[in-house]
């Protein structure tokens, strides 16, 4: 009998393609800390970051939030747990995306970009790493967690949820 399918396998695929954009995003911060200024390129970059935070990784985390975090949370709990934490970061990174694109806007609004490239350079860097650790823990701590507590019905509903069905 062939292996079923892990049912997390779609929230990983965007994993694997998010760390692709973010590093991109880090070529390009660094790039402009190196040189102080921010041209047409990096400005387009920066752009296609915020699109990409806005219509890819917050509606991923929507999806989250909203078929794997509920029956988590009432197999295991909330506080003290796995689901606390990937709730609060979610919440986090929407906050550093915020304050991303704050940094962003005032790059267009300053005669000196230097403040504003440090400011996205701050906040793009800590929303890098902040990511890169949050789906390692989903990866290694949350879907394995969910694929022991829950029972087939609810991994069935879950596998269900993000494919579509």
């Amino acid at each position: 009998m062939a292996a079923s399918p892990d049912p997390f396998q779609p929230l990983l695929d965007d994993h694997e393609e998010f760390l692709e954009k973010l590093n991109e995003l880090e070529a390009v911060l660094d790039e402009m800390m190196n040189t102080r200024e921010a041209n047409e390129a990096n400005l387009e970059l920066l752009d296609d970051s915020i699109r990409f935070f806005e219509e890819d990784v917050l509606p991923h985390f929507a999806r989250e939030d909203a078929i794997v975090l509920p029956p988590m949370e009432a197999s295991i709990g909330r506080f003290g747990t796995l689901v606390n934490v990937v709730a609060y970061e979610h919440e986090e990174i929407r906050r550093e995306i915020a304050k991303f694109k704050e940094a962003r806007s005032q790059l267009d609004a300053t005669r000196d970009p230097w403040p504003a490239i440090q400011e996205l350079n701050r906040h793009g860097i800590f929303t890098i790493q902040f990511l890169w650790d949050h789906f390692r823990k989903e990866r290694t701590g949350l879907f394995p967690k969910a694929e022991k507590e829950l029972s087939a019905s609810e991994i069935a509903r879950i596998q269900a949820g993000l494919s579509g069905a």
